[in-house]
């Protein structure tokens, strides 16, 4: 399991008994189901587990203890945000909390018009973003979050009916190219693109050290910015306690717009991330190699 494949686990099934369990039962009786599906996973998926346990005490260098701990504490931060996914949209946006840390960087961009390019990574709850725009902003913006994995079909369209549609367009990396007539169209109307960057699989990559091993990643984003020169963002929303989400936005200006030289900032910001979040950085496949035969 050396790359991303490309899917989640997951069961339409599975959705609706949570989403039940959140509109008729509150939030906290999810959190409680939640618990035992933690546990069913760390045991039915051991390859993930293993893949979990590599990250926390090979990269994090947490005691083996600390390590295995952390599989489940990671399962079930990784299970709250889908919670909290659905539950802003079906009448508890008012149990949630939100901290805005650089805002003013995202309504600069935001009142500048011109585009630009907003690096986050498969870390906290950035699909939660609706109701952070919603704030910024009284307009509508328009937003488009490019992907190399989405949820099967019939999940995507089960999340809409109950969530709704949302401004944050979906524009999905496929084999005939035809993403990049998408991306290329946004560009050319000043719209923002989301690129969660920290992913690696097949095609080209650019290599850079993180969490004190060199990894591989995507090198498409980095190029892309690199040859339009549009302004940057690092933007994280990060999960805290009592219904708490914290938004992280950083303006980068780099001063050759070099890909490396785009990468090692972004490498760099990420890792602090990790590093303050470790259970809500959710690449749960081999990231480094580790086991690659």
């Amino acid at each position: 399991m050396a790359d991303w494949k490309g899917q989640s686990k997951g069961s339409v099934l599975g959705y609706k008994i949570f989403i039940f369990f959140i509109k008729h039962l509150g939030l906290r009786a999810a959190y409680g189901l939640l618990y035992f599906v933690a546990f069913y996973f760390i045991f039915s998926s051991y390859t993930t587990s293993k893949n979990i346990y590599n990250y926390y005490h090979n990269r994090l260098e947490f005691s083996k203890m600390k390590s295995l701990a952390g599989i489940f504490n990671s399962y079930v931060q990784l299970g709250k945000t889908l919670i909290d996914r659905v539950a802003v949209t079906v009448g508890l946006r008012k149990k949630f909390t939100f901290e805005f840390d650089g805002i003013q960087h995202i309504k600069k961009l935001i009142e500048e018009g011109k585009g630009g390019i907003i690096f986050t990574a498969h870390i906290g709850n950035f699909n939660i973003s609706r109701s952070f725009f919603t704030e910024v902003s009284s307009e509508p913006i328009h937003i488009n979050m490019v992907v190399t994995d989405t949820e099967h079909e019939q999940i995507k369209s089960y999340l809409n009916s109950v969530t709704g549609e949302t401004h944050l367009k979906l524009i999905v990396i496929k084999d005939d190219m035809s993403h990049v007539f998408k991306i290329n169209d946004a560009i050319q109307n000043n719209e923002l693109l989301v690129f969660a960057a920290d992913r690696s699989g097949e095609g080209k990559h650019l290599k850079a050290d993180f969490l004190g091993k060199e990894t591989e990643f995507f090198q498409g984003p980095f190029k892309l910015v690199a040859q339009k020169k549009l302004p940057i963002l690092f933007a994280y929303i990060m999960r805290e306690k009592n219904f708490h989400y914290h938004f992280y936005a950083r303006r980068f200006m780099p001063s050759k717009y070099s890909t490396q030289e785009i990468l090692l900032g972004y490498t760099q910001y990420l890792e602090k991330m990790v590093r303050k979040y470790p259970a809500q950085w959710f690449n749960f496949y081999d990231f480094w190699k580790e086991y690659k035969s």
